[in-house]
């Protein structure tokens, strides 16, 4: 139908660089960013972000090329997010901690033609690895370092070099801005590939959904590099709001940089709670933390004695239950303001997010039962780097996706996590969920820390093995917790062994590290990882 409207190109459209740069122009002297008593003004941080893109074009990458980030949390991490976004270029977060092959492997899958790193001991391990990774030209390096090589450019000379201002490029909606990489839970780590119109939809769906302003201020305490934290950054930009950054994470640190901070929101993972929370009450108290009104939490299986602990601490908060991924961003979000619900529990969609339950040949299952969790929504991922096949097998159709997740939904339509398919285990021909088995052993007083892995058993197949950290000094045995287990699960969910260990491998985001705690139980047996 033709209102008669002029025609011709726009110059925006649903992208957030556009709006971030709208948000430089409003609060030019506000503070976008703090590190420690360092802060950046708004106006500082969009000029930083645009001398980095044109030091990026400078170099000789274009529009399309990958850029390897691999820092700590650190004052530059959001100038070096949006200089690639503003550059027309592809970032890619890593944890830092990455060893060799992990490195090569990532660097070489998302042909990286630069890398940003923070220190020294970073770039000799870069150096080292550079002649099995032949697109990466550029080294850019954050700190003062002693090595000298033409292929290795200083930061901030860099940014001094550079024009403040945005370059004549065109950055589009449907530009891939961001590939963010899977824990590798089921092999290599697969690069799920975000454009800049998943990322704004995904910033506007989180100030949506807690009410985002730029009175706001977001602490981030977890690592920057993982997909939540990426996520929640971007929302805090996108609304006008401040950013203020934990150099890294400490339990004995945290409520001191709330007090420092006076954040009204942040986020961690389970396990840097309970880390929190086994410090003594009196230290605790000892520090102010009523500016926070919302705390949430992602990134793995939150139990409620864990959220228990979270809500009467921070009694003026709504404290929140995340159900997030690197494809989706954020899936679903569950208030405790609503009260406990059975473990599990991740609420309702995200705003503009739909979800639906499938089973394993595309049909809809019904409520109460188990499904596939698939989700539909401008916010999704666009499919995975180099691995069609992979992409082929997320997608149900053009439009519904999932990472695997097992959910069912009551008749409220609150979704519950189940499980990962990943890490089911079929005994005996029946479909067992380790999380609801974990939730009953992590209620056990003695109990610290849990994992419920399958294990090879000739006559079911899989039995069902839980490795368990108990507190110290405990006499907890076997038998007790095989007990514990029969007197709250059906026989065919109770474990056949306990294993009891010093520490759960888990990685930085808090999840088990299942597939590391397989292996020595699969060694030699033909099993799907």
């Amino acid at each position: 139908m033709d209102f008669g409207k002029p025609k011709g190109k726009k110059t925006y459209s649903d992208n957030g660089i556009y709006t971030i740069g709208l948000n430089a122009k409003k609060y030019t002297k506000k503070n976008a960013i703090i590190f420690e008593d360092e802060k950046l003004t708004w106006e500082e941080l969009w000029e930083r972000s645009n001398r980095l893109a044109n030091g990026y074009i400078s170099l000789g990458l274009r529009k399309g090329d990958t850029v390897q980030i691999f820092l700590p949390n650190c004052l530059e991490y959001p100038e070096v997010v949006l200089g690639g976004n503003i550059a027309g270029l592809i970032n890619t977060a890593g944890n830092y901690r990455l060893i060799k092959n992990e490195l090569i492997y990532q660097l070489n899958d998302c042909k990286a033609k630069a890398i940003i790193l923070k220190t020294e001991e970073q770039l000799k391990n870069v150096l080292e690895v550079k002649d099995k990774t032949p697109n990466l030209k550029y080294i850019i390096v954050i700190d003062n370092v002693n090595i000298k090589r033409d292929d290795i450019f200083q930061y901030y000379e860099l940014l001094e070099k550079s024009s403040p201002y945005p370059p004549n490029l065109e950055v589009l909606p449907e530009d891939i801005h961001l590939l963010m990489y899977t824990s590798g839970t089921t092999g290599y780590p697969k690069g799920a590939a975000r454009s800049n119109r998943n990322d704004y939809f995904m910033a506007n769906s989180v100030c949506h959904e807690i009410g985002l302003t730029e009175n706001d201020t977001y602490m981030a305490i977890a690592p920057m590099y993982s997909a939540a934290s990426m996520g929640y950054m971007f929302a805090t930009l996108l609304s006008g709001g401040t950013i203020a950054i934990v150099p890294k994470y400490d339990p004995k640190e945290v409520f001191r940089y709330i007090e420092k901070y006076k954040p009204t929101w942040f986020f961690m993972v389970p396990i840097m709670f309970d880390w929190v929370f086994s410090l003594p009450e009196e230290y605790l108290g000892k520090f102010d933390i009523s500016s926070v009104r919302h705390v949430a939490v992602c990134g793995a299986p939150l139990h409620n004695a864990t959220a228990k602990k979270i809500v009467n601490h921070f009694k003026s908060a709504d404290v929140s239950n995340w159900l997030g991924a690197s494809e989706f961003g954020f899936i679903a979000r569950y208030s405790y303001k609503n009260g406990f619900k059975d473990d599990g529990c991740v609420g309702k969609p995200v705003f503009d997010l739909d979800l639906k339950l499938f089973d394993e040949n595309g049909n809809e299952v019904k409520k109460g039962e188990p499904g596939i969790l698939y989700g539909r929504g401008f916010s999704m991922w666009e499919g995975y780097i180099n691995n069609p096949k992979a992409t082929q097998e997320a997608f149900l159709d053009q439009e519904w996706g999932t990472v695997g997740d097992i959910a069912r939904q009551d008749d409220e339509g609150n979704f519950y996590v189940i499980d990962r398919k990943v890490d089911m285990i079929i005994t005996g021909g029946i479909n067992v969920y380790p999380i609801e088995i974990e939730n009953v052993i992590q209620s056990h007083p003695d109990v610290v820390d849990v994992a419920v892995i399958g294990v090879p058993d000739e006559k079911w197949g899989e039995a069902v093995k839980a490795i368990v950290v108990k507190k110290h000094g405990s006499n907890l045995t076997e038998n007790d917790l095989i007990k514990y287990c029969k007197e709250r699960l059906a026989g065919f969910k109770v474990p056949k062994s306990v294993d009891f260990t010093d520490q759960i491998p888990r990685s930085f985001v808090g999840k088990a590290l299942k597939k590391e705690l397989r292996k020595k139980y699969w060694e030699g047996k033909e099993y799907k990882i």
